[in-house]
C-alpha cells in the first residue's frame, strides 16, 4: 500500500515540475522577445541594407532608395515596440504576450527573408505585417489601459460609498458613530 502511494505521489511530484518546466520555457521565449524587439530596431534595417547589397541590389539607385527605406523601417519597428513596451503587464513581466511574439516573428522573419531574395511580395507582406502588428499592439495598450481604468473607478466607487443607515458596515469592520453634539466642549 505505501509503494503505491508513494509512486503516485512521485508521479504528481513529476507532473508539476514538468509544468514548471514548461512554464518557465514558455515565459523565456516570450522574454527573449522582448529583448529582441529592441535589438531587432538596429539590426534588420542594417540587415535589409547589407543584404540587399550584397544578395542582389543591381542597380546603385536601389542602394539609395533602401538608405531612405531602413530608417523608416527602424521608425516602424520602434513605434511597434514602445506600444508594446506601453502595456504595464508587458512591462512589469518583461515579456510580450503571446500574440505580441506571434506577430513580431512573421514580421521580423518577412524582414530577414527581404534581405535574402527581393521580392515584391516579401515587400508587401513586410508593410501589411507591420500596420497589423501596429493595430495590434494599439488594440492590447488600449484594452488593458481600459481594464485598469476600470479597476481603479471600481475601487474609487467602492470607497465612496456612504452607509444608507447610521451604523451600517459597508466592508465588515468597527464603525464609530460620533454624536457631532456630544462632542462638543463650551468653555
Amino acid at each position: 500500500m505505501a509503494q503505491g502511494a508513494t509512486t503516485v505521489f512521485q508521479s504528481e511530484i513529476f507532473s508539476i515540475l514538468n509544468h514548471i518546466e514548461d512554464t518557465l520555457r514558455t515565459m523565456m521565449i516570450r522574454r527573449a522577445f522582448y529583448y529582441w524587439q529592441f535589438i531587432a530596431v538596429i539590426v534588420l534595417p542594417l540587415w535589409v541594407l547589407v543584404g540587399r547589397g550584397i544578395f542582389g541590389s543591381s542597380v546603385g539607385w536601389d542602394f539609395v532608395l533602401f538608405l531612405l527605406l531602413c530608417p523608416i523601417l527602424a521608425f516602424a519597428l520602434l513605434a511597434i515596440a514602445g506600444l508594446t513596451t506601453a502595456r504595464k503587464s508587458v512591462r512589469s513581466q518583461r515579456s510580450v504576450s503571446w500574440i505580441d511574439a506571434g506577430v513580431l516573428a512573421a514580421w521580423h522573419a518577412v524582414i530577414i527573408a527581404y534581405g535574402f531574395v527581393d521580392a515584391p511580395l516579401l515587400a508587401a507582406l513586410i508593410v501589411v505585417v507591420g500596420v497589423a502588428g501596429f493595430w495590434i499592439a494599439l488594440w492590447q495598450l488600449v484594452t488593458e489601459t481600459r481594464n485598469r481604468f476600470n479597476t481603479l473607478v471600481e475601487g474609487f466607487e467602492r470607497d465612496a460609498q456612504r452607509p444608507s443607515q447610521p451604523g451600517e458596515r459597508l466592508d465588515n469592520c468597527n464603525v464609530i458613530i460620533l454624536d457631532a453634539d456630544e462632542n462638543r466642549t463650551f468653555d
